[in-house]
């Protein structure tokens, strides 16, 4: 199963604290890390740990992070050849943990930012290889389209986790297999509170499936077919950084492995809530053989 990713990559900087800090307070952290991140590194990555065999598209400025950033790629066995190196700064963020694992965070955009339709077309071959394209919000808008649409003129499967929230240009439902909102994202998309009805509108405007995530309560997805959900797992939640995103990379590799939509979400339930039992983003994304003992022991 081969999967190309095309979005951000960043350095993540991590600070835990007893609690988040209210406007114009100061607080102490307790533990302070860098940590490989951003929503397209994270996805890539948890794909690869998943077993999948990755292409990661993005940019890292010409500086220290992107180096090491780089490295951890090549370290992951991903495949680089789709990373440019831009004369600015990496992308970065700035993570702030509390007891109960919530989290806020600033986003620099960085070398994310320089990405272009044009370098997009660049990698024509990367996309071609593939067999599911991953989609997010952290580079410009017309790179998602222009990636979107380069990918469905090549047959591929298009999944779009759509954060950070963003209004999407019409058109580019059109290009979306998978597109995964959380209960935020789907009000804000349609402006529709309440997930069934949400749901349902985006299906009117072209996308394939929906799939919403529910955090605590599961995720939900509707097609065609009708509607499924899937349970949530009971865990000790430490850092929910990274958790959406191994969710999508979770639920991607379990349906190129051709699996139920049923199956999909309850194997992309488990790889997110893993990935919430430690800190950090890459750090904490699980391989494929933790995930299969977590359910295994679940199920027990």
């Amino acid at each position: 199963m081969k999967i190309a990713v095309i979005g951000s990559i960043n350095m993540d900087i991590v600070m835990k604290v007893h609690r988040l800090p209210e406007k114009g307070e100061t607080l102490m952290a307790s533990d302070y890390r860098t940590v490989p991140g951003g929503k397209g590194a994270n996805q890539a990555v948890a794909a690869a740990r998943l077993g999948a065999s990755v292409a990661m598209i993005g940019a890292l400025g010409n500086d220290a992070f992107g180096d090491t950033l780089l490295k951890g790629f090549q370290d992951e066995g991903l495949n680089v050849e789709g990373i440019q190196r831009t004369t600015g700064a990496s992308g970065n963020a700035l993570i702030t943990v509390d007891d109960q694992g919530d989290n806020t965070i600033l986003v620099y955009p960085g070398a994310n930012g320089d990405i272009t339709p044009q370098w997009i077309h660049q990698q024509e071959k990367l996309i071609q290889e593939a067999d599911w394209v991953m989609l997010q919000l952290e580079i410009p808008m017309n790179c998602v389209v222009a990636a979107a649409k380069l990918a469905k003129k090549h047959g591929k499967k298009v999944i779009l986790n759509p954060a950070p929230a963003a209004e999407l240009p019409p058109e580019l439902y059109t290009f979306l297999d998978l597109l995964t909102p959380n209960e935020t994202e789907l009000a804000l998309l349609t402006g529709i509170t309440g997930s069934e009805a949400g749901m349902q509108e985006l299906l009117k405007r072209g996308v394939k499936t929906i799939v919403v995530t529910l955090g605590s309560k599961g995720s939900m997805a509707k097609n065609g077919d009708g509607t499924f959900t899937a349970e949530p797992y009971a865990i000790k939640a430490v850092d929910t950084t990274a958790a959406g995103d191994a969710f999508n990379a979770g639920l991607v590799v379990a349906l190129a492995e051709e699996r139920p939509l049923q199956e999909a979400l309850a194997f992309a339930n488990a790889v997110g809530a893993l990935t919430a039992t430690q800190m950090g983003a890459q750090h904490s994304l699980p391989l494929r053989g933790q995930v299969d003992d977590f359910m295994k022991s679940y199920q027990a």
